[in-house]
Formats: structure tokens, sequence, C-alpha cells
């Protein structure tokens, strides 16, 4: 008596899905290798030291940014599309105010931080003060 797990005589010989992958070191192509030189931080390799206040003011910058991009785009979306001039205007009201602060922040780093690093520079005698203390004085 056949079993469940019989062939059946009139069933075809099926292909193995898999047996293409019995030898992969022929169907793939090879990669070439690249040597990165340094084995540490790219910043620790390249030397690079960021400013904490630098840092501070980038970050709040990017939220604020990313707030304003957001309120605007989904407070416009909301009055052109349905027509919810209540929440639409509090959601631009909300990107505006973003886009407000972020000027706001780049202004101060730019007054008081950058302002700060020209004169340390000048006092220095640095080349760096010359073409970098044009843009602190707007």
């Amino acid at each position: 008596m056949p079993s469940d797990f019989d062939k059946w005589p009139d069933e075809p010989d099926e292909p193995d899905p898999e047996g293409r992958w019995d030898a992969p070191e022929e169907d793939l192509v090879s990669v070439p290798s690249v040597e990165i030189p340094g084995d540490g931080d790219e910043a620790e390799d390249l030397g690079v030291e960021i400013d904490g206040d630098l840092a501070k003011f980038f970050w709040a910058t990017v939220v604020y940014a990313n707030v304003a991009i957001a309120g605007i785009s989904i407070g416009l979306l909301l009055v052109g599309f349905r027509e919810q001039w209540a929440w639409g205007g509090g959601a631009i009201a909300v990107g505006m105010f973003a886009l407000y602060r972020t000027y706001d922040l780049y202004r101060t780093y730019q007054r008081e931080v950058a302002a700060d690093e020209n004169d340390a520079a000048a006092s220095d005698g640095s080349p760096e003060a010359e073409t970098s203390g044009e843009d602190a004085e707007e």
C-alpha cells in the first residue's frame, strides 16, 4: 500500500531550485578589496575636534529646521487639500516660529561664538581671522 510520501508515478521530476547554490564560487563575481588607511574613528584620524558650543548650536538648529519644514509643509497641505484652517494655520505658525528660531540661533552663534573665536585668532596673528571675520560682522 502506497503512503502519502511516495512519489506518484505520473509526477514529473522538478528541478532543484537550490541546486545552483552548490558551487557559489563559480557563480558569484569576485569583488576587489580596498584597504582604507587608519583603523580608528575618522574624526580622530583627521585630528578634528568639535567645539561644544558649535555642536550645541548645530543640533539645536537641526531640530528647529526639521520642525519648521514639517510644520510649514503639513500646514500648507491641511489648508490646501482639506481646508482645515485651524489645524493648518496652527501648524504653519509653529513652523514659522521654528524657522525664526533657526535663524536666531544662527545669528546668535555668529555674533557670540564665532566672534570670540575670531578675536582669539586675531590676537594669535593667524590668517584664519582675516578670512572669517567678514561673516561675523554682519
